[in-house]
C-alpha cells in the first residue's frame, strides 16, 4: 500500500504530530482553508459520538427500540430474531433507569417493546402483533395544499412578539416529523427577543434585507452522538429538516411566518459567537437558522417549475 511505501522512507518515531499522519496518509492531498473546516467540523462531531453520554445513551435506546419495534408489528414476527439488539436495548434501558432520565417518555416506551419481546421469545403461540386504529384525519387535501402554498419566506415583521406558548407548541411539533430510527435528535434555541435576535441574525451569512423588526431568531439543531460518523454524516441535517418543516407549517396556521437562514457558510467565529449567545453545547450540530414572526406585509410567492 502506499502507507507501507512511506513507511519504508520515513521512521514512524518522527511522526510527532497526529496531524501530520494524517497528512502522510492521505497522500500530501491539501484542499482549500473552507474544505479543512469543514472537515475538522465533521471530525469533531465524529469524536463526540465515540464519547460514552447519556444523549448517546438515549438515542441509541430510542434506534434498539425502533428495531425491536419494527418486528412487534409484523403478521410473521418469531421468536429468536434481533437478539443483539434486545441485549443492548436491555443494558441501555438498565443504564439509563440509574439517571435522571428514568421516566422519560421514550424509557417507558422502550421498556414496552422490551416486556412484548420477551413475551414473544417466551409464549410465541400468545403473541399478537402490535396494531393501531388507522388514524383518518379530517383535512382534505385541497386544504393542505392551499397551506403548503400559502407558506412565505417573509422578511419585514411586525413588532408583535411570540408568545412562549406558541414556541413551546412549536417546538413540540417539530419532535413528531419521521426521523432516522427514531433517534429524534433535533433541538431548537430561541433567542424571542429583538436585542438578542439582531446579535444572533448577525452571525448569519445569509441574513440580509429584514426590515427593523427582528421579533424572534430560531436555531435548529441536531444532537450528533447518536450517530454513526461518517456514515450517516447527511442525517443530522436530514432529521431537522424534517422537523423544521413541521414547524413552519404549523406556524403558518398561527399567522406567523419564518425565513430559512443558510449555515453552509459559517465561519468559525460565526460558530462560537452564536453558540454563547444561546447557550448551544458542543454536541449539537447547527443545521440552519430562521427568522419569525407576524409579517409586516405579504410577499408575492415565486413561480414554481413545472414538475412535468
Amino acid at each position: 500500500s502506499s502507507l507501507c511505501f512511506i513507511n519504508e522512507k520515513f521512521s514512524i518515531g518522527v511522526l510527532s504530530s497526529y496531524k501530520i499522519y494524517k497528512l502522510i496518509a492521505n497522500g500530501f492531498i491539501v484542499v482549500p482553508k473552507y474544505y479543512k473546516e469543514i472537515l475538522t467540523e465533521t471530525e469533531r462531531y465524529f469524536d463526540l459520538s465515540l464519547e460514552d453520554h447519556i444523549y448517546k445513551d438515549l438515542m441509541l435506546m430510542r434506534k434498539f427500540g425502533h428495531i425491536i419495534d419494527k418486528g412487534l408489528h409484523r403478521t410473521d414476527a418469531s421468536p429468536g430474531h434481533s437478539k443483539n439488539y434486545y441485549d443492548a436495548l436491555k443494558q441501555l434501558i438498565k443504564k439509563i433507569k440509574k439517571t435522571e432520565y428514568a421516566n422519560d417518555p421514550t424509557v417507558l416506551w422502550a421498556e414496552e417493546k422490551l416486556a412484548k419481546y420477551e413475551q414473544l421469545q417466551s409464549h410465541p403461540n400468545e403473541f399478537k402483533p402490535f396494531r393501531s386504529d388507522f388514524s383518518q384525519n379530517n383535512i382534505t387535501f385541497e386544504q393542505f395544499e392551499g397551506l403548503v402554498k400559502a407558506r412565505r419566506s417573509n422578511r419585514c415583521f411586525t413588532s408583535q412578539p411570540i408568545s412562549e406558548d406558541t414556541i413551546a407548541k412549536l417546538k413540540d411539533i417539530a419532535n413528531w416529523a419521521a426521523n432516522s430510527c427514531n433517534k429524534q435528535p433535533i433541538r431548537i434555541f430561541v433567542a424571542n427577543e429583538q436585542d438578542l435576535a439582531k446579535k444572533c441574525l448577525s452571525c448569519c451569512i445569509g441574513g440580509t434585507g429584514f426590515g427593523e423588526n427582528i421579533p424572534s431568531f430560531w436555531c435548529f439543531t441536531a444532537n450528533v452522538r447518536g450517530y454513526v460518523w461518517p456514515t450517516e454524516m447527511y442525517l443530522p441535517s436530514v432529521d431537522t429538516s424534517l422537523g423544521a418543516q413541521n414547524v413552519f407549517l404549523a406556524a403558518q396556521t398561527m399567522g406567523i411566518t419564518g425565513t430559512i437562514l443558510s449555515w453552509g457558510q459559517h465561519t468559525k467565529e460565526d460558530d462560537i459567537k452564536l453558540r454563547k449567545l444561546l447557550d448551544i453545547p458542543e454536541d449539537y450540530a447547527i443545521i440552519f437558522c430562521a427568522v419569525m414572526g407576524y409579517a409586516e406585509y405579504g410577499y408575492l410567492a415565486p413561480i414554481r417549475k413545472n414538475n412535468e
